[in-house]
């Protein structure tokens, strides 16, 4: 099952230090960035010099309220940065040294409504994300299927075993929980050289993945699975690193304040591994490095990063890594834009593009913008992330990525 391997992700079994160890870079401002939360239209709850708890309610979703956006640490809201009409860019809070917590209330049974309900609460149901469309479900909603993405696709990534490794009890606790919050199966998609602590059950299923350049993508598990297809029915999927999250919940009634990342690209002279709080200042945690020449600055990947600069440079909601890219200006982030270029045919396209995708026919009715064609194609079953490879090897320099989220908008619309 999956894809077979091109360049495999190195995996290791040894556990991560212990929480509190010379891998934990403090920084002194966090934040959460409006961009991580598409079709979201905030509400703030709070005002610049609140102080504010780990795991309190910062903004809601105006449109369906009882979903919660929390605090990642504790500290003073230092400032709420907007853009072009009033679109929230980044809430940005300054840590305090308390490090106080919001304590929840735990039901004494884990049943559907008692968890949908703590996950709101705590503000955990938005690191859910839907597919077709890739959105925060609705606080209602029924999946099909649940996927929980327990491997990596990106190569300098941390390796996610060693992770889950630390927080067993956390990830067992929170895979148990998901299999609870709907009907749909929980799939906990693993890559083939590792086994992740899981409690199989008829609706809880480890599965193993084949490790290649994009098999830790959710859109590969999803198409071998549970293929969304034209029929209406929609399938969530969650990372690992929040599902740990969800169970630190459940075990302690805290929120998890801290993240693994790596650091690494080729501007970086020391690459490493770090515990960091969530929406770390990535600025500060690059303070101590020294360039040559301009770099390009990315929260995640090289390939599915976003730039991070201004009051966006802080590290965002799903991101494992920081990468660092001298600034030469070909095939950089920046430099691909959603418009059509010339389209060559290549076998490598071929080879990049996700399962079940034609590729060429595929990114040609994206670059027209035939979307019942797109539609036809696969696109439901995709998102920005899926592109990425296709974006680098096609010659166009189109950004096949935002062409795909200008399609599956007029999808969102007309359905």
């Amino acid at each position: 099952m999956g894809i077979e391997p091109e360049t495999t992700p190195q995996q290791t079994t040894d556990p991560l230090p212990e929480t509190g160890s010379n891998e934990f870079h403090p920084v002194t401002r966090v934040a959460l960035l409006g961009r991580d939360y598409r079709g979201i239209n905030f509400e703030l709850l709070c005002k610049e010099g609140d102080q504010v708890k780990a795991g309190s309610p910062l903004m809601r979703d105006a449109r369906r309220p009882q979903i919660l956006f929390t605090a990642p640490t504790s500290g003073k809201l230092s400032k709420i940065e907007r853009g072009k009409r009033r679109k929230l860019v980044s809430l940005q809070v300054d840590l305090d040294s308390s490090q106080d917590s919001h304590r929840f209330e735990l039901a004494g049974t884990q049943d559907k409504a008692s968890l949908r309900a703590l996950m709101l609460e705590s503000g955990l149901w938005s690191a859910l994300r839907t597919r077709p469309f890739g959105n925060i479900p609705d606080p209602d909603g029924e999946p099909a299927a649940i996927f929980v993405t327990a491997m990596e696709s990106e190569i300098l990534a941390p390796a996610p075993l060693p992770v889950i490794n630390s927080f067993a009890a956390e990830f067992r606790a929170a895979t148990n929980a998901l299999a609870e919050i709907s009907e749909a199966t929980v799939y906990v998609c693993h890559a083939s050289s590792s086994s992740p602590p899981v409690d199989a059950a008829e609706k809880l299923l480890p599965v193993p993945f084949a490790e290649g350049h994009s098999s830790g993508l959710p859109g590969v598990h999803i198409n071998a699975l549970c293929p969304i297809g034209f029929g209406g029915r929609e399938v969530w999927h969650i990372g690992y690193q929040d599902v740990i999250s969800l169970g630190h919940l459940l075990l302690h009634g805290t929120a998890w304040m801290e993240r693994v990342i790596s650091i690494d690209g080729p501007a970086v002279q020391n690459p490493r591994t770090l515990r960091v709080t969530p929406g770390a200042s990535i600025i500060q945690l690059l303070e101590s490095d020294s360039f040559q020449g301009p770099v390009q600055i990315l929260s995640g990947s090289a390939l599915r990063g976003q730039v991070a600069m201004g009051s966006e440079a802080y590290l965002g909601a799903r991101h494992h890594q920081i990468t660092v890219l001298p600034e030469t200006g070909d095939h950089s982030k920046s430099s691909r834009q959603a418009t059509a270029g010339v389209l060559i045919p290549t076998d490598e396209l071929e080879s990049l593009a996700p399962p079940g995708i034609y590729p060429v026919p595929f990114m040609r009715a994206l670059q027209v913008g035939d979307v019942d064609r797109a539609r036809d194609l696969g696109a439901l079953e995709l998102v920005e992330e899926d592109m990425a490879m296709l974006s680098f090897a096609c010659v166009s320099k189109s950004d096949y990525g935002l062409l795909l989220r200008n399609v599956l908008n007029q999808l969102e619309g007309a359905g």
